[in-house]
């Protein structure tokens, strides 16, 4: 208890304000950013998966999921689809796609869906930016 007061005697005499109230950080609401324009990518869109991640262009590696994935580091983008085959999924995508069967796709920045996340609607493809090469996780809103 004597520390605490000559603390607060020291801080008194340099003029700083002493309060006995103690600070706490508030929690961070995460933000969303829609990213889709209409269109598809025939690779994905073809072989009928609801959602893709694209390594970097839409010609590169692609990875398709058919259902919410809360981890997406045991995926991988699939063999001889281009430049990033074999790479894992998580932290590591530039472009998302979603299919016309779902209401809408979502990718986020962490595991468990969250954190800041990207968005689009059935139908619309684009390019990610709160998750651009840091993609945990997504889900399929169906």
């Amino acid at each position: 208890m004597k520390l605490k007061s000559k603390l607060a005697g020291a801080l008194l005499a340099t003029g700083l304000a002493v309060s006995a109230v103690p600070l706490t950080a508030a929690p961070a609401q995460a933000a969303g950013k829609h990213v889709g324009v209409n269109g598809n990518e025939s690779r994905c869109y073809s072989k009928g998966f609801y959602v893709c991640f694209y390594y970097s262009t839409w010609g590169n590696a692609y990875w398709g999921g058919y259902n919410d994935d809360a981890n997406l580091g045991n995926n991988y983008y699939r063999s001889g689809t281009g430049s990033g085959s074999g790479q894992a999924v998580r932290n590591n995508a530039r472009k998302i796609q979603c299919d016309s069967w779902a209401v809408s796709c979502e990718s986020y920045y962490s595991p468990s869906y969250a954190g800041n996340f990207d968005w689009l609607w059935g139908g619309q493809r684009g390019e990610l930016y709160y998750t651009w090469n840091d993609n945990a996780s997504v889900r399929i809103v169906g």
